[in-house]
């Protein structure tokens, strides 16, 4: 078992590594200056917001904000662990790395968790090495009646669990599991004849975690028209079974395929959502990889949420029918809860599953994609089906019966498309009418409480003192944005007069954050910079700031000025400080400390003059 990445070389590949040379295989890039420029691989945009610096190894988006080293790239765009990303980077750098083997005292801390695990692949193991043998045939005639050739069941690590009571329990006390291990894995139950298989009699589907390092847990069909030698007494078994919940398997969080399609769903920024292990296949197969399924229970929200972290986009598969409006339903409100763009949905045909469009080949996939309906679209279209539209009172009842699907949309102008391109032709009345009736509807809602409330948009705020944002409307923010994105930009043309700077020459908290953070490491070293601010927010501003581009090319003699005008004007916030004092104590003050303040007066003037005249530069 191999241990810990060695550290230094982390440090060392994370230097070498040529960040241009892996982020321009997800997006082309452009030389713009010292920096290159690109559409974000993260956000759909037409003007490029993406900028690289070879020089610091760094990457930023000005759109959406992504920002971070080359490790941490492909982490967001593989949506790898920290480990994986490092293990990805050093194939694609030709770096090898090294590992600290783990003690006894470390591997045992690695506890039950990697135990079961351990089991999981032990047993996808087995599974496997039974497909390939003699017990394995039916099964293999089974896959070949599919269409999946032995590199297919391989590629996906399919298996054959045999039918017998006992056959993976007996392996892995071979391999010195405990029963409790093999139970607490999911792989055995506890029954009358003590402990028995979970998966007997079946073609078994491995399920990944989201990395694909992992065996999590299988699901298991039953072959068609074979009956079970440990099949139950009385009745027939469920066509597919999945394994029970355990300490790394939890249904509602995992998505089977997710491993394998999470790089094309970013590709694509959209991930398609099927029922079947065998319809993920089959797309798979044609090059449609952005298929995943569930394991056997319905969406939840932790499922959009996992999925929300590679695409805003879904597509889900479902029948044009009752329960597939219901699905549509639940799966709007789950994307809403989560805060996922779009939820769209592939409607099939009565009777068919995605597995039969791919027996059609790749271009009926790819047209019955490009036909996706929104998920309001497929459900107003399911309620506009077969509805009684040949009197007024049908015509009123059918548009209404739409307004709980269009009131939940925040947008008036997409509410209007819909009833516009649907609804109206439907029922051959005005668009504008009931567009009018649907607006009083959602006020009388609002009013009641009954509804949620359809945000207004409202425009963008930065936080005040934020100098690491956009451009701020005040001249001192304005002024110590520029000394800073200097300071990290061009540190060899700071003058000797930054020795002197302070953090209460800064008056915004930021500002003095960032002073403090670079006062603390070698300008010249951005990352550690970065890694002396306090948390990723901040990482990330600083991040844009030190990739923002400047208005003008400074020179040592600009730098010098910005360094000054910048002293002089924390001089004049203490002369400010002093006439408030003067203005606060009035009469109180006698002529000896007039006198005092004069002369600090006329000490802080001299000393603002001579740093604007630039003497003490």
């Amino acid at each position: 078992m191999a241990g810990r990445i060695n550290e230094d070389d982390i440090r060392t590949l994370r230097e070498r590594a040529d960040i241009a040379a892996v982020v321009g295989d997800y997006t082309s890039l452009k030389r713009a200056g010292g920096r290159l420029k690109g559409l974000c691989p993260f956000h759909e945009e037409r003007t490029p917001s993406f900028t690289v610096d070879p020089t610091h190894n760094l990457f930023h988006c000005f759109g959406c904000d992504e920002g971070g080293d080359v490790i941490s790239f492909l982490q967001k765009i593989e949506s790898l662990t920290f480990p994986e990303a490092v293990e990805r980077l050093s194939r694609l750098s030709n770096f090898p790395l090294r590992y600290e083997e783990l003690s006894p005292g470390q591997r045992k801390a690695l506890g039950r968790r990697t135990r079961l695990t351990d089991a999981l692949v032990a047993a996808a193991t087995f599974y496997r090495t039974q497909l390939e043998g003699p017990d394995g045939e039916a099964a293999r005639q089974y896959l070949a009646g599919r269409g999946l050739t032995r590199d297919d069941a391989q590629r996906f690590g399919l298996g054959w669990a045999p039918d017998r009571w006992d056959g993976l329990v007996r392996h892995l006390a071979q391999e010195g599991f405990e029963h409790s291990e093999i139970s607490d894995a999911g792989l055995a139950t506890i029954g009358r004849q003590g402990l028995t298989d979970r998966f007997r009699g079946r073609v078994v589907f491995p399920i990944y975690d989201a990395g694909g390092k992992d065996v999590v847990a299988f699901g298991g069909r039953i072959l068609p028209d074979v009956q079970l030698k440990t099949g139950p007494r009385e009745g027939q078994p469920p066509k597919y079974i999945n394994s029970s919940e355990s300490a790394v398997y939890k249904k509602s969080h995992t998505l089977y395929a997710l491993n394998w399609a999470r790089s094309e769903i970013t590709r694509r920024q959209v991930a398609l959502v099927v029922e079947g292990y065998m319809d993920v296949i089959a797309l798979h197969r044609l090059g449609v990889r952005h298929a995943v399924a569930t394991c056997g229970t319905a969406l939840t929200t932790d499922h959009f949420r996992a999925l929300e972290k590679f695409a805003p986009r879904v597509v889900l598969a479902l029948d044009a029918d009752a329960a597939g409006f219901a699905a549509a339903e639940r799966a709007r409100s789950l994307a809403e809860e989560v805060g996922l763009r779009e939820v769209s949905v592939l409607p099939l045909p009565e009777g068919r599953d995605p597995a039969d469009l791919a027996d059609e080949g790749v271009d009926a996939v790819e047209a019955a994609l490009h036909g996706t309906k929104t998920a309001v679209e497929f459900q107003i279209e399911h309620l506009l089906r077969g509805a009684d539209t040949a009197t007024p009172e049908g015509q009123t009842a059918t548009y209404r019966a739409t307004f709980p699907l269009l009131v939940r949309l925040p947008d008036r102008v997409l509410r209007y498309r819909y009833i516009r391109d649907l609804v109206a032709p439907a029922v051959r009345l005005s668009a504008d009418r009931i567009e009018q009736e649907l607006d009083a509807e959602v006020t009388a809602a609002r009013g009641r409480g009954s509804a949620p409330a359809v945000p207004e948009p409202a425009p963008a705020r930065r936080a005040p003192g934020d100098v690491t944002g956009g451009e701020p409307s005040d001249p001192q923010l304005i002024l110590e944005r520029e000394v800073l994105r200097t300071a990290l930009q061009h540190p060899q043309l700071l003058p000797s007069a930054w020795k002197l700077v302070t953090a209460e020459d800064f008056r915004a908290p930021l500002s003095r954050t960032l002073f403090e953070a670079m006062s603390d490491v070698q300008l010249e070293d951005l990352g550690a910079v970065l890694a002396a601010l306090p948390d990723d927010a901040m990482r990330s501003r600083v991040r844009a700031l030190a990739m923002s581009e400047s208005r003008v090319e400074p020179d040592a003699g600009h730098v010098a000025e910005l360094v000054a005008r910048l002293r002089a004007a924390a001089v004049e916030r203490e002369v400010g400080s002093l006439r408030d004092d003067m203005t606060r104590l009035g009469e109180q003050l006698g002529p000896e400390d007039r006198r005092r303040y004069v002369t600090a007066f006329e000490e802080l003037e001299r000393r603002r003059r001579t740093l604007l005249e630039g003497s003490d530069h």
